[in-house]
């Protein structure tokens, strides 16, 4: 493949100012079987995926914005980045080498995805690639000391990739000059039946996963860790969320739908066995998720409430979309344990995920 069709695969385009008045910029990455990613280098946002369904028609899977504006303003994190801390933190107190750190709050009882104006809503630096098997984007934002109560000066890099096999590889760098939290995640909001559709009760959803953290109704881990047979949250084969997602368990009344950590099983994080899976039986598309991390998050959109116009006006309403979040905040040993996500300067944090789109059988 010539060096310029290669480029090709890669474009870019304004994608408006800021309050700032900061311009972000958009990126294109095309394969050569038509799938087309849309990253913005503001919050390392994933803005569409667009991938064929059984009858070869492309849409757009993820719900997303038409702008940066509209993003600086979301407050779902769709499509973002988030960190430096992805989950909630109580009281937003922490204990590090025994000093205690207050972290700006950004809810009533803790912080939220790493506190007000996060990862989610930083202008990152970028960089592209390309070669005749795939193309990459790389972002890269440094933390400062202190940032939202934080620690340490943090450098991040995140690198998308789009291969010809149709799989969006996530990769994720970071190192620290001194002892703080760390937990990334990505928290793009998927609709296989395409973006503007309604809700996602009919996807299938499957999670290699034989626990679950059961969570208070502040939305906090109450430090169980429960096996998932004869669980609403049993995801080992796929199902449908309609099954469960209106039904009278406890749970799912706490959070308007699902919204729990999975510990993934051994198995999970080797590359060749799914963390999740999903498949849209209409379209017929189906995402897997691999991912090297202990712990995911199902999450249904339940908080989306019809606020927020998105792409092509389309109102965005409860359950509109799915997140699948792969994380290190918590395992199978220690189940929800802050020390998970510890980031030391003589031990560089890496992480790896991979979304597949491809057809179900």
């Amino acid at each position: 493949m010539s060096d310029n069709l290669s480029l090709s695969r890669i474009t870019e385009q304004p994608f408006g100012l800021l309050s700032t008045g900061e311009a972000a910029r958009l990126f294109t990455l095309t394969n050569t079987n038509g799938m087309q990613v849309n990253i913005t280098n503001y919050g390392g946002i994933i803005t569409s995926i667009f991938t064929h369904d059984k009858t070869g028609r492309a849409s757009d899977i993820v719900l997303g914005y038409d702008n940066a504006s509209d993003y600086e303003q979301d407050t779902y994190y769709l499509g973002a980045i988030v960190g430096r801390y992805a989950g909630r933190i109580a009281d937003g107190k922490i204990t590090l080498d025994d000093q205690e750190y207050q972290l700006a709050l950004n809810a009533p009882d803790s912080q939220l995805h790493g506190g007000p104006h996060a990862f989610n809503k930083k202008l990152w630096t970028s960089e592209v690639s390309s070669d005749s098997n795939q193309s990459s984007l790389t972002l890269k934002y440094t933390s400062p000391d202190g940032e939202n109560g934080f620690p340490g000066t943090v450098d991040v890099c995140v690198v998308y990739t789009l291969t010809d096999n149709n799989e969006l590889i996530v990769e994720y760098h970071a190192t620290t000059d001194k002892t703080t939290l760390l937990n990334l995640t990505q928290h793009s909001y998927f609709n296989l039946a395409g973006h503007d559709s309604g809700d996602i009760h009919q996807h299938k959803v499957a999670i290699n996963a034989d626990h679950f953290l059961p969570m208070t109704p502040n939305a906090y881990p109450t430090g169980e860790i429960v096996n998932v047979s004869n669980t609403v949250h049993d995801f080992r084969v796929l199902k449908m969320l309609a099954n469960d997602i209106n039904g009278n368990d406890s749970q799912v009344n706490i959070a308007k739908g699902f919204d729990n950590y999975w510990l993934l099983n051994e198995d999970a994080k080797h590359d060749n066995k799914y963390a999740a899976q999903v498949v849209e039986p209409a379209s017929g598309r189906m995402l897997t998720v691999f991912s090297d991390q202990p712990s995911l998050i199902l999450y249904t959109a339940n908080y989306i409430d019809g606020s927020h116009i998105g792409k092509n006006n389309c109102q965005y309403q409860q359950r509109a979309g799915l997140c699948l979040e792969p994380q290190r905040a918590n395992n199978l040993e220690t189940g929800a344990d802050i020390n998970n996500t510890l980031l030391t300067p003589d031990a560089p944090f890496y992480s790896k995920m991979r979304y597949k789109f491809s057809i179900a059988d």
